[in-house]
Formats: C-alpha cells, sequence, structure tokens
C-alpha cells in the first residue's frame, strides 16, 4: 500500500518488478512478442529489459556472476554446465520450443534430385557461411554436420566463413560473400536471394535445437522469472511461437 500524500498530492505509483531476461539472439522476435505480451497480462506491469546474444557470450555472462532473472538458452549442454556449476537453479526449467538447422544456397547449375547440400560444398559452393561454434549454437550443430561428412578436413578449410551471429552469418550470403549458409529455419523464413534454395539438414546430421529456460541463482525476482517462463511454455504462447516458425509440444 502506498504511504499517503502529506502535501495534497497523490501517492507516487509503487516501482514496477523488473524481470530481466538474457536469451539466445535468435529468438528476438518471439521474445519480444511475448515479453509484451506477459507484461501486459500482469497487474503490476513489470518491464521486462531483454539482452539478446550469442550462446558463448550468454555463457560468459551468466558464469560471471551477472544477474539476470530468466536465461533462456539453445544450446542444452551449456545448460546443463550452467546448472552443475550454481549458476541456474535446476528446479523450474523449461523446454519451451525447438528449431531445425538448414542450409540455404544457390541452386546446383545441373539439376539432379540426388545430389545434397554436402555434395555442393567444396564444389559449386566455394564459400560457405555458418556461426562460429566457439560462440553460436546453429554453429555448433553446424560442425556437427560437415564433421560427419568430413568436411572439416585441410582440404576444405578455407571453405567456411565463421560470423559470431546467426543474422551476421546470414549477411554474409546477402552481400553475395558467400555462396551458401548454415541457418535455422526460423531465419530462412525470412530471407530470399533469387537463385538460392533451401536445403534440408536430416535430423542424424544435425539435431533439432532446443531452447531451455531456467531461473538465475542470482534472480532478483524469482517468483516473477517463474511465472513468465510458465507463460512462454503455456497454452497461450503457442501461436506466438509458431507465427514466427518454431516447434512446440
Amino acid at each position: 500500500m502506498a504511504a499517503p500524500s502529506t502535501n495534497g498530492a497523490p501517492p507516487a505509483p509503487a516501482p514496477q518488478v523488473a524481470v530481466a531476461i538474457i536469451a539466445d539472439s535468435s529468438l528476438k522476435q518471439v521474445l519480444q512478442e511475448l515479453a509484451q505480451a506477459w507484461a501486459d497480462s500482469q497487474d503490476s506491469g513489470p518491464q521486462v529489459p531483454l539482452t539478446l546474444t550469442n550462446a558463448g557470450t550468454l555463457r560468459a555472462k551468466v558464469e560471471s556472476g551477472s544477474v539476470w532473472d530468466v536465461v533462456i538458452s539453445a544450446d542444452v549442454a551449456d545448460v546443463k554446465e550452467m546448472t552443475g556449476g550454481g549458476h541456474l537453479f535446476a528446479d523450474g526449467q523449461r523446454s519451451l520450443a525447438r528449431n531445425t538447422l538448414v542450409v540455404y544456397g544457390r541452386k546446383a547449375l545441373v539439376s539432379d534430385d540426388d545430389l545434397d547440400w554436402f555434395d555442393l560444398i567444396g564444389t559449386e559452393w566455394k564459400k560457405v557461411a555458418l556461426g562460429n561454434p566457439d560462440l553460436v549454437a546453429s554453429g555448433r550443430v553446424a560442425r556437427r554436420a560437415l564433421q560427419k561428412h568430413d568436411l572439416l578436413d585441410d582440404a576444405h578449410k578455407n571453405t567456411f566463413v565463421y560470423a559470431p551471429t546467426d543474422a551476421l552469418a546470414m549477411a554474409v550470403v546477402q552481400r553475395d560473400q558467400a555462396d551458401a549458409v548454415f541457418i535455422y529455419k526460423t531465419d530462412a523464413a525470412r530471407i530470399s536471394l533469387p537463385g538460392f534454395a533451401l536445403f534440408p539438414v536430416n535430423t542424424e546430421d544435425a539435431p533439432p535445437v532446443f531452447y531451455t529456460a531456467a531461473i538465475c541463482r542470482l534472480a532478483k525476482n524469482p517468483a516473477q522469472a517463474r511465472a513468465f517462463i510458465d507463460y512462454c511454455g503455456g497454452s497461450d504462447a503457442k501461436a506466438v511461437w509458431a507465427k514466427y516458425g518454431f516447434e512446440t509440444n
């Protein structure tokens, strides 16, 4: 309850609770909409500041002791490590959605249904962009697929162009500096280049990416953090995830 006014002025409004979120940059659009919708549904009108970055930077910031309420990572292994290191609460963690890696590249010069993405790397595709695996979750999945097809050997070491985010990897192709790019299916829906096509990547080569939400141990508002995570994983949020191309259970 606000303290009564002593000078006839209306009482000052109660300060808004802030639920600070750090999340993978591939979630920018969907999280902006979800955060706004959740804030609008709360009587307190909480502020929901978003910090969006790559997987490597996200983990480094959380492990350095920086304070956020909610962490949403695109790397399940990172979540496990951060939890084991005492930076995230195990209780309340939730898988919110999943994404799929694809290759967006120039169409083959000769139409051949038997040609797959790995057949074109180093032949028709002289340069291929992807997120830096040291930093970007999609780049880690792409590296696994490339390793499976023996494409990270010395013969191909100059083929790949590494970028610090998914968006910057996509920009390499848009600037005509690469012939193909490993990107998320959700990002591929937002890009259209003449002469390019979508090449699916088998799930055995590149398993889906699962976005996991957790409460930070240094959270200032853990109850609100849990409420936000539950909202993002609830039935009302499914249509928003689907709008941006993400899959949910």
